[in-house]
């Protein structure tokens, strides 16, 4: 894999952003250049007919497909030693973060990396759980079961605060499809303080690690295209946990659901992720001079 080199020379202060001035969304669409880690093998995907995991966070981003480097880990893809990256995003999985697998341990190690060098980050799902897991917290499955299809975030006092949900309401409706759930998380990390940020049926939905890092439970970058074909593949599976009733009908209901759902919660995370091109990766993007090159390790 060839080896990417870091355009982010400083930690991001969202307060300092503010005063400054945050760049406009457009502007920094078409200026940056995304890492995007991809925990999930390519090939479940392929079967179930949906497209690759870079283009469903191109989608959600507005970015152009070649904005956005994408290292498919889970299939064995090095990480590499250097960024050259304005953001990173971490992708959800099919594996559980605590796994003993030597990818699952050198992505924790590149996460720690990553923010050691005040790269902004954004985690979702697996990725979410994994970087709660660098600073200490444990991620486990969740004592209410699964939460499978659309689930309900409320934002804390915190989050209400947080540019990364400028614009939100404080309730809001999202697409999700998890059994791991984070729990313990510690109040300060190496990094600064770790603060939650929404919950839903269960605590720690979305968490700030410091001034760079946000990690979501939820999928923003999911459709109700993905959520259906996931469904289908483990339809069986859900009616067994509850998440879907037995018949035919109740199968229909639940797609219409998706479906009635799915252009409000795409907007709502199209501003989320504009949110954080803006607050989070717009003030990392380079000078006129370029900035210094940072090895992660």
């Amino acid at each position: 894999m060839e080896a990417l080199s870091s355009m982010t020379a400083f930690a991001i202060d969202h307060r300092a952003a503010r005063l400054t001035g945050a760049r406009r969304p457009l502007h920094v669409r078409q200026r940056c250049r995304l890492l995007f880690l991809n925990m999930q093998e390519q090939g479940p995907l392929r079967e179930m007919g949906l497209t690759p995991y870079r283009d469903w966070i191109a989608e959600v981003t507005r970015l152009d497909p070649d904005q956005i480097h994408c290292i498919n880990v889970a299939d064995g893809e090095a990480l590499p030693d250097t960024i050259e990256a304005h953001g990173v995003i971490g992708s959800g999985s099919g594996h559980s973060s605590y796994e003993e697998l030597p990818w699952i341990r050198r992505t924790k190690e590149f996460l720690a990396a990553v923010q050691r060098r005040g790269v902004p980050e954004l985690h979702i799902c697996w990725s979410h759980q994994a970087k709660a897991e660098v600073v200490g917290a444990i991620s486990k499955v969740g004592h209410q079961g699964r939460r499978f299809g659309i689930d309900r975030l409320k934002l804390t006092p915190a989050g209400r605060q947080d540019p990364l949900f400028r614009g939100l309401p404080d309730e809001f409706d999202t697409f999700t499809s998890h059994v791991d759930v984070v729990y313990d998380v510690p109040a300060v990390s190496e990094f600064g303080p770790v603060t939650e940020l929404a919950h839903g049926a269960y605590r720690n939905e979305a968490l700030a690690i410091g001034a760079t890092a946000r990690t979501l439970q939820f999928h923003p970058e999911m459709t109700s295209g993905v959520v259906a074909a996931l469904a289908k593949v483990r339809r069986k599976q859900l009616i067994a946990e509850g998440q879907l009733g037995p018949s035919d009908a109740d199968y229909a209901a639940f797609l219409e659901s998706l479906d009635w759902a799915d252009a409000g919660i795409r907007a709502r995370m199209r501003t989320l992720l504009d949110n954080w091109l803006r607050y989070y990766v717009g003030p990392a993007l380079s000078p006129p001079a370029p900035a210094s090159l940072h090895r992660l390790a």
